[in-house]
């Protein structure tokens, strides 16, 4: 229950307008709509959506629940929208000044039951090495967004039952 709160504090810290940060830290940008990053992020996030159409693929919703017990696909109807539309207005951020990213632990992340998604400069060399692995990223992004926690499941059960579900 801390570790949620404490999690939610320091999201909520790197959301904050400029003016309210005291720490220093530039507060997360939207990515350039002409880098090749951003290309590479909607080519990724195209084809999750292209993915998240087949039945299939669908089932990762119901495979994983949110803290209170709710399967994904009901978190989901509390946005009123299809997987598909939840996906693309989803917002993707830079996520550059993380130390995640910083550290190469990461290419994408997010913070639980919360939007967006923040972006790694890792993540256009990983993504246009491995296209497909890249959209299955965005999905396991997206099901933090809606509220899966990691460990358990850890972070590879998840991936792995995305490439299942989603291949």
């Amino acid at each position: 229950m801390i570790r949620r709160l404490l999690l939610s504090v320091w999201a909520l810290l790197f959301l904050l307008p400029p003016a309210l940060r005291s720490d220093g830290v530039p507060p997360p940008t939207l990515l350039d709509r002409h880098s090749l990053q951003e290309l590479t992020l909607e080519r990724a996030r195209d084809g999750a959506a292209r993915k998240l159409e087949q039945p299939k693929c669908l089932q990762v919703l119901e495979d994983f629940r949110d803290k209170t017990g709710r399967t994904l696909a009901e978190s989901l109807a509390t946005w009123d929208r299809t997987p598909v539309d939840y996906l693309k207005t989803t917002p993707f951020r830079d996520g550059s000044f993380h130390h995640l990213c910083r550290s190469g632990k990461s290419a994408l992340f997010s913070v639980v039951g919360m939007r967006p998604v923040f972006v790694c400069p890792s993540f256009r060399k990983q993504a246009e090495r491995d296209p497909w692995l890249a959209e299955n990223w965005v999905i396991h992004e997206m099901l933090h967004t809606l509220g899966l926690d990691e460990n358990p499941p850890t972070s590879r059960e998840i991936t792995e039952r995305v490439n299942q579900r989603c291949s």
